[in-house]
């Protein structure tokens, strides 16, 4: 009998959606805080166009995931991705004392999927394809960042 597919990865895009619904409506917006709060925008153009790719990606390497065990890497890169992204907007409401559009959903949806995504690829990846896309998941998250504040 084959094992049952992890199927509750999909909560990990599902939680990508969530996240920028917030980041988007959530207070005054991720581009108008980072552009009060950091002194440097995040352009609502290139914030549509960037998630517009990484979304439908990410969402396709994670059914692909859950389909074949061999891929079992790729969770713990998204998980890395989200787990850095709840991060900062943690440090971000800390350090500026104001709400960071992403924060809600960064606490109540990214540490705890992504933390139960790292745990499963730890369990099923083999050890040095864990390291490198947590890795990986950190790299994508700095690209990211300098491609959001160009």
């Amino acid at each position: 009998m084959a094992a049952a597919k992890p199927w509750w990865l999909l909560l990990l895009p599902v939680s990508y959606l969530f996240h920028l619904a917030e980041e988007w409506w959530g207070g005054e917006g991720f581009a108008a805080w980072t552009a009060r709060a950091v002194g440097s925008p995040v352009s609502p153009t290139r914030f549509i166009l960037l998630n517009g790719f990484v979304w439908p990606l990410f969402f396709s390497l994670t059914i692909a995931a859950i389909l074949r065990q061999k891929l079992a890497w790729f969770p713990a890169v998204f998980a890395t991705v989200v787990l850095v992204n709840a991060a900062l907007h943690i440090l971000g409401s800390l350090a500026t004392s104001t709400y960071s559009p992403g924060l809600v959903t960064g606490v109540l949806f990214y540490l705890p999927v992504g933390a139960a995504a790292l745990v499963f690829s730890r369990r099923f990846a083999a050890p040095s394809a864990f390291r490198r896309a947590v890795l990986v998941g950190v790299l994508i998250h700095a690209v990211v960042g300098v491609i959001a504040f160009a």
